[in-house]
């Protein structure tokens, strides 16, 4: 008999996981796993977790938000694990399960991952001791993510996001960043950036599945210019409505390797979660770091 490690967040979105552990833990049952269960309580339980015990099984599997995705990842990594991933998405967005095209349902889920076959994904190092999944973004709406209280975003879903960062558009200043993307250069005054190896960003922003591939070795950064005035802003405003992100009054790049430089105080959301930022951030993808257990390709 196999063994699997179920790493479940009862509080993360409408608390689908809690309702369907005995569920889940059937499921695994009848599939011939041996299930353990821990129970997160607090901001980094899961990373503890994964990073002392992922070794110990055939399979690990996250059931929460993206944020305890975000954990499970960040405690394999820290410690060089290389069990397979399994993810059961319950949290209000749901960002790197929509980018993949995995079922939205619990139960769906877990056929996904138990049928699945191991399909590498890259991950992105923020500095030299955080990782994220799926993406790092700054300024316009990146806050909204983490100060959102959990159970706005339980009743609004997506909507909280936007409705929460309009309240903020008094208070938008322009951030200005020299940015590296390996050999190509770039400085100017930015509403926004994102490096990104997803589709959907906090379910403001989407990208098309043709232009994201999650085991490339690359990360596709969108930026958003600060606008000189009004006309240009409303140009913005239509090609993010449009999702035309080739728009010459956006910014959008390909790399392995980001680096942005000149805003020391600016604070940053990895995969919905804060991060602090420093005068020099550098961004790497580390190309097929981690293996997600999955039937649904996401291409």
């Amino acid at each position: 008999m196999k063994s699997v490690y179920l790493v479940l967040n009862p509080n993360a979105g409408t608390r689908q996981g809690r309702r369907f552990l005995t569920e889940i833990i059937s499921a695994f049952n009848r599939a011939d796993y041996l299930c353990g269960v821990f129970i997160t309580e607090k901001r980094g339980d899961a990373v503890a977790f994964a990073s002392e015990h992922g070794g110990e099984t055939d399979l690990i599997v996250a059931c929460g938000g993206d944020g305890t995705l975000n954990e499970v990842v960040t405690g394999l990594l820290i410690s060089g694990h290389t069990t397979p991933l399994g993810y059961i998405p319950c949290g209000s967005t749901n960002d790197f399960a929509n980018g993949l095209g995995l079922p939205a349902g619990v139960i769906d889920n877990l056929d996904n991952i138990i049928q699945g076959a191991a399909l590498p994904l890259d991950i992105g190092l923020f500095g030299e001791k955080r990782y994220f999944c799926y993406t790092a973004s700054f300024g316009l709406f990146t806050s909204v993510s983490w100060s959102t209280p959990q159970n706005v975003k339980n009743i609004l879903g997506h909507a909280a996001y936007i409705l929460e960062g309009i309240r903020s558009l008094s208070d938008v200043r322009p951030i200005h960043m020299k940015i590296t993307a390996d050999s190509q250069e770039t400085e100017a005054d930015y509403l926004f950036g994102a490096v990104c190896n997803s589709t959907s960003l906090g379910g403001v922003l989407k990208l098309e599945h043709s232009e994201v591939h999650m085991s490339d070795g690359l990360f596709e950064a969108l930026l958003i210019p600060f606008p000189p005035d009004l006309i240009v802003l409303n140009q913005i405003l239509a090609a993010l409505r449009s999702h035309r992100y080739s728009d010459p009054c956006l910014t959008f790049i390909r790399a392995s390797r980001f680096t942005f430089e000149g805003a020391p105080d600016l604070r940053w959301t990895l995969d919905g979660e804060e991060a602090d930022g420093s005068e020099r951030v550098v961004i790497r993808n580390l190309n097929n770091a981690v293996h997600l257990m999955t039937s649904a390709l996401g291409e």
